[in-house]
């Protein structure tokens, strides 16, 4: 998933707090016990096959209403009513509660993708420190190696086997187990949506 959308979706989820205290010009359907406080609890399973293979579906649209949601252009207060409708309306085509569950889908999706990016950077940097310990280790072994040289090398495999102590604490991620799992499973075709949405004619175009 790309930034742009990544960061969309923070905001969106930001938002959903907000949207809940404003008086919706259109009641959703929607138990606030179950669906609104349990979209903004990334603790909770929330994500589904089905709600994931929706969201997939509705990357085929040419345009989704969601990208434009926080652009300032040409908003008014008087035009809120009508694009939180037209937000709706999007949603609900594609089998969602509301704008709110389809943001929160959203929003989970994005922060799944950034804890598998997170985990794939973490990788990445263990194998450089652990590259790094080795290779001061190698230079250990020099006889001839200098009292100042070998302090710095010393020094250096102490800083990387802390680096790699670190890493191994372990971390709760932002999102719960069961929805990391979804968005795992279903990232290659996120990606995939994703590229071709970008690659759509965009309006006015």
């Amino acid at each position: 998933m790309n930034s742009r959308r990544v960061t969309l979706a923070i905001l969106f989820a930001l938002a959903c707090v907000s949207c809940n205290k404003s008086p919706s010009p259109k009641p959703q359907s929607m138990s606030p016990a179950s669906t609104s406080v349990a979209s903004r609890d990334y603790s909770a399973p929330y994500l589904t096959d089905d709600k994931m293979q929706k969201f997939l579906q509705s990357m085929s649209e040419a345009q989704n209403p969601f990208e434009g949601m926080f652009a300032q252009a040409g908003k008014t207060p008087g035009s809120i009513p009508a694009e939180v409708a037209a937000l709706d309306a999007f949603a609900r085509k594609y089998g969602f509660q509301g704008y709110q569950d389809y943001m929160a889908v959203w929003g989970r999706i994005a922060v799944g993708e950034m804890s598998i990016m997170a985990e794939g950077m973490k990788k990445g940097l263990r194998e450089m420190t652990e590259k790094s310990i080795q290779s001061a280790q190698e230079q250990l072994k020099n006889p001839s190696l200098s009292p100042e040289m070998r302090k710095v090398y010393e020094q250096q495999i102490t800083s990387g086997q802390q680096s790699l102590q670190n890493m191994d604490k372990p971390q709760k991620n932002s999102l719960n187990d069961s929805d990391l799992a979804l968005v795992r499973k279903y990232s290659p075709q996120i990606e995939e949506a994703s590229r071709r949405y970008n690659k759509r004619p965009t309006q006015g175009q």
